[in-house]
């Protein structure tokens, strides 16, 4: 059996990232600046950046 990659998060963990961020206070444009530059420091797309957001909320992240 071949071994399977995970797939990549999709366009509404973004949006689940940003609503997260807007329940800290953020704003639209600050909570989508933040991200993206998250993104930035650790080298990855923004949706996964997004990704790790969600799943540290969620609890999933260590």
């Amino acid at each position: 059996m071949a071994a399977r990659s995970a797939p990549s998060p999709g366009p509404d963990v973004v949006r689940l990232a940003m609503d997260v961020l807007a329940a800290q206070g953020l704003g639209q444009a600050a909570a989508r600046s933040a991200l993206a530059a998250m993104a930035r420091d650790r080298g990855l797309p923004l949706a996964g950046c997004a990704a790790l957001v969600v799943a540290m909320v969620d609890g999933r992240a260590r």
